[in-house]
């Protein structure tokens, strides 16, 4: 950005210079020479910024990559532990992967399930409802404009064969138009929160956000019910 000013203002420069008159042709020429060597370091630092954003894009990328390769061990050895210590679930509902807090995990013959990561008995879980905060989004409107007696296209081949090149333009301008609005469906955007109530003083009340995601939400209060029925 500084070298473009640079450059800028040296063209702005000559260009004051040449309509002043004051300086002789040689010393114009020096400025000149100035001119294509100030463009020149332009170009090539210019090319050497592209070389530097392009290896801290690959270094970013593989940064994401390992720290993903990192995630991806530390939750495969917590859920090896887990499964070591309590067996494999018979249901599990996962709200975020590779966050072993953030899964629900149930156990039929054991009586119990572990929600966001704490433990509980069948016999804890009181209720399960959901809450939503929906928003509306107005749909888009859209113009369109066409002509009572055909499209403006039309009229103006016409006009060409009846008129030439001018009728061609009559029959386009004075062909009678009507604009219509269209306007799409407003779209309702859900935003649902899972409420679980535990017979807990310390925690009565679990929420999980789980946004415009009905299925899940569905799927996590008819699982919860089922548990209620079953304690």
């Amino acid at each position: 950005m500084k070298t473009k000013s640079i450059i800028s203002f040296l063209i702005l420069l000559l260009f004051a210079i040449l309509g002043s008159g004051s300086f002789t042709e040689g010393e114009l020429k020096i400025f000149g020479i100035m001119i294509v060597v100030a463009v020149i370091v332009g170009i090539v630092m210019g090319l050497l910024n592209a070389s530097d954003d392009k290896e801290a894009a690959e270094r970013l990328q593989k940064n994401r990559e390992e720290e993903l390769k990192a995630k991806t061990e530390a939750y495969n050895n917590q859920m090896q532990q887990f499964l070591t210590l309590n067996g494999t679930p018979d249901k599990t509902i996962i709200l975020e992967k590779l966050d072993l807090s953030s899964e629900i995990h149930v156990y039929e013959k054991s009586k119990k399930v572990f929600v966001l990561g704490k433990e509980y008995a069948f016999k804890d879980v009181i209720s399960c409802t959901f809450s939503d905060s929906p928003r509306i989004v107005k749909g888009k409107i859209t113009a369109v404009t066409k002509s009572k007696n055909g499209s403006v296209i039309g009229r103006s081949i016409v006009g060409d064969v009846v008129a030439g090149p001018a009728g061609a333009i009559i029959g386009g301008v004075t062909a009678k138009k009507n604009t219509e609005y269209i306007q799409e469906d407003d779209k309702t955007i859900h935003d649902y929160t899972v409420i679980i109530n535990m017979n807990s003083i310390s925690d009565p009340i679990i929420r999980i956000h789980t946004g415009e995601k009905g299925r899940l939400t569905n799927e996590i209060v008819g699982l919860m019910n089922v548990i209620i029925s079953r304690k």
